[in-house]
C-alpha cells in the first residue's frame, strides 16, 4: 500500500468573530514586515465591514425586488414632491454648502438606480458563474436602501424657510441626516469589500460586472461625497464655532481633500484585484464626478476648488495603481 499523499496545511483566515483579531498584533511581531501588517489590516477591514452582514442572512431575490421598488417610490414622491412634501432639489438649494456640487452633478442617481435595477434581477435571477458574487451584496445593498429612504424622512423633516429656525433646530435634522449618510455609505462599502472579498475571488460576466460590481462601487463613491455634505451641513449649525469652521471654505477644503485621499485609496483597494477591478473603476468615477461637479459651481471658494482638483488626481492614480496591481496578478 501507498501512503495518501500529504497535503499542505491551509492557512488561517480571519474570521467575522474577531478571533484572529484579538491575536493578531502578537503574530504580526513574530512574522515581522509590513506586507504582513498590510494583509492583516485588509484582512480586518474586509472582515468588520464586510462579512460581519452575511449573519443578518441573505435575502432572497423577491425582498431585494421589494427593497428596491421601495427605494424608486420613495424616491419618486420625494423627487417630484408629491402628496404636499418638499421635493429634494428645493430642500437641497436652501441648505447649500461649501461642498455641494452644481444641480446637474445629482443626475448620477439615474445611472446608479437604472443599475441597481438590472443588478437586481441578475441577483434573482443570476446564474451560478455569479451567485457567489451576487448573493455578496444582497444583504448590504437592502441596508443601504434602508438607510437611503430613511435619509429621504429625516431630511424632509427641515425646516422651511431655514431662517425662520434656530440654529439647533436645524442642527436636530441635519446631524441624523449626516449619520445616515455615512452609514450608507459604509453599508455600501461592505458589499464592495465582499466583492473583493476571497469568497468571490471568480471573474464577473460582463453584465455582472456593470450591473453588480460597477454599480456597487459607483453608489458607495457618491455616497462618500453625499456624506462629506452631510458633514458640512451639520458643522455649519453647530453650536461651537471651532465645529462650524469645518463648514468654512478653509474647513471645507480639508473636509473635500480628505474625502479625496479616502476616495484614492478606496479605488486602489477595490481595483487591486482582478476580480473587483470594476468595483474599484465605479467608486473612482463617482468620487470624480462629484468632485467635477462642485468645480462646476458658478461660486466656489479657491481652497475648495484646490481639494476638487486633488479628488479627481488622487481617484485617477489611486484607480491606476490598482488596475496594475490587479493585471500583474493575471
Amino acid at each position: 500500500r501507498r501512503a495518501a499523499p500529504a497535503t499542505a496545511p491551509t492557512a488561517p483566515t480571519l474570521t467575522p468573530s474577531g478571533a484572529d483579531a484579538a491575536t493578531a498584533p502578537a503574530s504580526l511581531g513574530a512574522q515581522g514586515g509590513r506586507k504582513a501588517t498590510r494583509g492583516w489590516l485588509a484582512g480586518w477591514l474586509q472582515a468588520s465591514m464586510g462579512a460581519r452582514l452575511s449573519t443578518i442572512g441573505e435575502p432572497t431575490g423577491g425582498a431585494l425586488a421589494l427593497g428596491y421598488a421601495f427605494l424608486l417610490a420613495v424616491n419618486t414622491v420625494v423627487g417630484a414632491g408629491l402628496f404636499g412634501v418638499t421635493d429634494n432639489g428645493t430642500l437641497s438649494n436652501s441648505y447649500p454648502t461649501e461642498v455641494t456640487p452644481a444641480g446637474w452633478t445629482f443626475a448620477i442617481w439615474g445611472p446608479i438606480f437604472l443599475l441597481q435595477g438590472g443588478g437586481t434581477a441578475f441577483y434573482a435571477l443570476g446564474g451560478a458563474a455569479d451567485a457567489g458574487r451576487a448573493a455578496a451584496i444582497g444583504a448590504p445593498w437592502l441596508l443601504t436602501w434602508m438607510l437611503e429612504n430613511s435619509w429621504q424622512g429625516c431630511f424632509l423633516t427641515a425646516p422651511m424657510p431655514p431662517a425662520s429656525a434656530t440654529r439647533g433646530r436645524k442642527l436636530a435634522t441635519s446631524l441624523p441626516c449626516a449619520a445616515l449618510l455615512v452609514g450608507a455609505h459604509a453599508a455600501m462599502m461592505a458589499a464592495a469589500l465582499n466583492l473583493r472579498g476571497s469568497s468571490t475571488a471568480v471573474a464577473a460576466s460582463p453584465l455582472g460586472a456593470l450591473l453588480v460590481d460597477f454599480a456597487t462601487g459607483l453608489n458607495a463613491g457618491w455616497l462618500a461625497a453625499a456624506s462629506g455634505i452631510g458633514i458640512s451641513l451639520a458643522a455649519s449649525h453647530a453650536p461651537t464655532t471651532a465645529i462650524r469652521r469645518l463648514a468654512e471654505p478653509r474647513g471645507a477644503g480639508w473636509l473635500l481633500a480628505a474625502l479625496g485621499t479616502y476616495g484614492g485609496c478606496a479605488s486602489a483597494y477595490l481595483a487591486s484585484s482582478p476580480h473587483s477591478l470594476c468595483v474599484g473603476a465605479g467608486y473612482a468615477a463617482a468620487t470624480a464626478w462629484a468632485c467635477r461637479g462642485i468645480l462646476g459651481r458658478q461660486a466656489l471658494a479657491p481652497q475648495v476648488a484646490r481639494s476638487a482638483r486633488f479628488g479627481i488626481r488622487a481617484v485617477l492614480v489611486g484607480l491606476a495603481a490598482g488596475a496594475l496591481k490587479a493585471f500583474s496578478k493575471r
